[in-house]
């Protein structure tokens, strides 16, 4: 599932220094080559002469490795000490990051109050509205929000098991002659005493509903202007609402925020009522799916980190996976919502020949939110990647051959239920940031 998008993206671009590890942790981070810089910088901190580019660096790894208060207190010092080092526009940048980063903590007064005032400094400097839009946008929905209880979750001090059901995606058969195209997550919430079955999705940065079903169990809306996928040709506007409760087995999960969709194309294709997204999602340490026993467990302790290490990371709520093919690092966007993967033009442009060699020409037609597009891509009969040292067989795989189709800067693919659906267990794990596969 798209996520909805609220939050101007981070793009940072520093001097390069001339000694050889600053020079080395500032390429990494011009390259935004996460993975590459949590690895690299314990090794490379106590030899940096670069003051700011040390917290700099503590602060990227906190934001991107799911350890917000870390950043948080990195992006204060920085931006108390560092101001003139880092440049009036990555303070801004980092500015605008610690009201996301309060907003996600359901902070929303603070996140709303501190948007205004930075947008106050920008204006008295004589910027343009240009400058300051973003801080805006983010102002605007933040103060509809101030007087929303911040998302929490209750749970008991056990290990909790929810059954799911893991089911066709059911298709029209003039978009696929089978009537079906992979798998999803369904996951039983109960609210008001109704149960229903949610999606159970990584790749929704929040939890979704569609406009029918949102008055059906009492959403209150909060804001009726909300951009959904703004960045996306399938942008439409939607509503934002929250809802006092809902159970999904031993979990009540409250005030969750709720994005309120309208009818839209993806209509024709398949209908989404419900989605339960990474709001509900990141608040555990750890899940893990057991897809042939057909249930989801939320440990009451987190597994160890592997000797693999991370592997995951966190971008604007979503989850990127690092694995490898042929040697060659690739990051991929880890969405259970996603029911069959497929590679980005970003790796057919670099793979061009091999991939024409190997690969099928197709036609497809897909679709995501408000979006349906008929599509020429490749289909690999057989793709390999290893994840933490677990080597993958991906079957039937898709390749975008146009650059204009859909992809996420920085990714080489989409990953879901043709990597879950392979093991015994995918365990999750967002407190250490790594994802295991487990064969038994």
């Amino acid at each position: 599932m798209k996520k909805i998008l609220l939050y101007a993206a981070l793009f940072l671009s520093f001097p390069v220094y001339s000694q050889q590890a600053d020079e080395r942790i500032g390429n990494l981070i011009n390259q935004s080559d996460w993975f590459g810089l949590e690895a690299a910088y314990p090794a490379l901190k106590d030899s940096m002469q670069v003051d700011f580019l040390k917290l700099l660096s503590e602060v990227m790894i906190g934001n991107y490795f799911n350890r917000p208060e870390e950043a948080l207190i990195g992006i204060e010092r920085l931006l108390a000490n560092h101001q003139v080092e880092i440049g009036s526009d990555n303070a801004l940048h980092l500015a605008l990051l610690t009201c996301q980063i309060e907003g996600d903590k359901g902070n929303y007064a603070v996140a709303a109050d501190r948007a205004k005032s930075i947008m106050e400094q920008v204006k008295a400097q004589g910027e343009s509205p240009d400058a300051y839009s973003a801080l805006q946008a983010v102002y605007r929905f933040y103060d509809e929000l101030r007087e929303t209880p911040a998302p929490e979750v209750e749970r008991p001090a056990t290990d909790i098991s929810v059954p799911i059901s893991i089911e066709k995606v059911k298709l029209p058969v003039s978009i696929d002659p089978k009537g079906w195209r992979g798998t999803h997550i369904l996951i039983p919430v109960t609210i008001h005493g109704n149960k229903y079955r949610f999606i159970f999705d990584t790749g929704a940065g929040t939890s979704y509903m569609s406009e029918q079903f949102a008055r059906k169990v009492g959403v209150r809306i909060v804001n009726d202007s909300l951009m959904i996928n703004q960045e996306s040709e399938g942008a439409a506007w939607g509503k934002m609402g929250t809802l006092d409760s809902m159970q999904i087995g031993d979990i009540t999960f409250r005030n969750s925020l709720i994005a309120v969709a309208p009818p839209n194309k993806l209509d024709s294709i398949m209908t989404v009522d419900a989605v339960l997204g990474m709001d509900f999602i990141r608040m555990f340490d750890e899940f893990r799916i057991y897809p042939k026993d057909c249930r989801i467990v939320f440990p009451i302790t987190a597994g160890k980190l592997p000797l693999s290490g991370r592997n995951l990371l966190l971008s604007d709520k979503a989850l990127k996976l690092r694995a490898e093919s042929k040697e060659e690092s690739l990051q991929l966007h880890f969405d259970t919502g996603c029911t069959t993967a497929g590679l980005y033009y970003n790796y057919y442009n670099r793979h061009k020949e091999e991939l024409e060699t190997i690969g099928k020409r197709e036609t497809r037609i897909g679709g995501g939110f408000n979006v349906i597009s008929k599509n020429e891509i490749l289909c690999l009969p057989a793709f390999t990647i290893t994840i933490g040292g677990t080597e993958v067989e991906l079957q039937n795989l898709s390749v975008n051959i146009d650059e204009s189709s859909f992809q996420v800067t920085g990714d080489d693919g989409i990953i879901g239920m043709d990597l879950v659906n392979q093991f015994h267990c995918v365990v999750v794990n967002l407190k250490d940031m790594f994802l295991e596969l487990k064969r038994e």
